[in-house]
């Protein structure tokens, strides 16, 4: 579980570089719609054909490009994430296209470790139970701690027990929980949706492709900045 947890905190989610060199008004197609305040020569969204589907795509104003399909900006981070699902605040990390597998895996693995604490407690008290021959409630009092694991357990069971079959459902349609909430995509209309086999496929067994960014690159100072 520790390890899943660095694996998808410590890792790059899929942020997409920023742009330096904006798309000229030129390169951009003919079927757009320009959003409020902006003009013509640089719409705000454009259309694009994903498996017979047309999808929108909208131009990122702080990393001055056009993000790709599935991608959203994170308003925390302040990054454009490849494949965005969310923001997760417990670990202070986007969920995107790099570490949505671990994220997963974290929460399930998390979900069966609060399964076992809770079932070892119960096998404890009925050791107890068949040792001193006593009621299940007097040997409930001879080991609170068990109890209040018992409790903390079902707690946490009720938030990452849901969190983890609302994601078994979210990987068997391919959706993510951004689409989920926003879009609304259904069967027929969700362009990603390959199928239960190749969607849990393309999550877990396909390669991850590499970081965009160069963690080890020099920060370019600015023109006109103070040494």
């Amino acid at each position: 579980v520790l390890v899943l947890l660095l694996l998808t905190s410590g890792r790059d989610p899929g942020i997409i570089p920023r742009n330096t060199r904006p798309p000229a008004p030129e390169s951009l197609g003919a079927n757009v719609e320009p959003g409020p305040g902006q003009t013509a020569s640089l719409p705000r969204t454009k259309d694009v054909v994903v498996d017979g589907v047309t999808v929108k795509v909208k131009y990122c104003e702080t990393c001055m490009l056009y993000r790709p399909p599935r991608s959203s900006h994170c308003s925390i981070c302040n990054n454009c994430v490849e494949r965005f699902d969310h923001h997760c605040r417990w670990l202070g990390q986007c969920i995107g296209l790099r570490n949505y597998r671990f994220f997963f895996m974290f929460v399930f693995s998390t979900t069966l470790l609060c399964l076992y604490g809770h079932a070892f407690c119960w096998v404890y008290i009925r050791r107890i139970m068949d040792s001193e021959k006593t009621s299940i409630w007097k040997a409930m009092t001879k080991t609170p701690a068990s109890i209040a694991l018992i409790v903390y357990s079902l707690l946490a069971l009720w938030f990452v027990g849901g969190l983890s079959v609302l994601h078994l459902y979210l990987i068997s349609v391919n959706q993510s929980t951004y689409e989920k909430f926003r879009y609304h995509f259904s069967r027929h209309t969700n362009p990603f949706n390959k199928g239960i086999v190749k969607n849990f496929a393309e999550v877990f067994c396909s390669s991850i492709p590499e970081s965009k960014i160069n963690f080890r690159a020099k920060v370019q100072k600015k023109s006109g900045m103070p040494p």
